[in-house]
């Protein structure tokens, strides 16, 4: 049986019936929440996204790819919550989009690639050791150019 890990572990590809392929639960800005707590309420947001995504199971859609990377203000922990109060499996993706951060450049491409593998959440528990790929949108060259910015 082939699977495809979600937000709340492997599902059968052919459990995930009609997906909407570039979504995004929440995006935020990095360091506003931090900054900022009162601006950013999550039961809130939570609630939100629980009707939104009831809305899209009412319309058949049983699956979304989150394409919300860290640079888009990624929260693997609130997009675990909305998968677990939904009907509709969520994908999640890991990586960048824009603009790496500094810490990027600064520790190289190993280092990144286990950040971006350890934070599919069915692999944190799991060991990290042994053949992996690094991400494709990340190499040397561009976290220099980037870094610059």
């Amino acid at each position: 049986m082939t699977t495809v890990e979600t937000a709340l572990g492997p599902v059968a590809t052919g459990e995930l019936g009609p997906t909407l392929m570039h979504e995004h639960v929440v995006t935020r800005s990095p360091g506003v929440q931090e900054n900022w707590p009162h601006l950013w309420d999550r039961n809130a947001i939570l609630a939100i996204a629980e009707r939104k995504m009831a809305d899209l199971y009412r319309r058949n859609i049983r699956a979304i790819v989150d394409l919300t990377t860290v640079d888009l203000g990624r929260d693997i922990g609130l997009i675990v919550d909305v998968a677990r109060r939904s009907r509709v499996h969520v994908i999640v993706a890991t990586g960048v989009w824009w603009m790496p951060q500094r810490y990027f450049s600064a520790h190289g491409v190993d280092a990144v690639a286990e950040l971006f593998i350890r934070d599919r959440p069915a692999c944190r528990s799991r060991p990290t050791r042994g053949p992996r790929a690094a991400p494709a949108r990340l190499s040397r060259r561009s976290s220099r150019r980037r870094a610059s910015i």
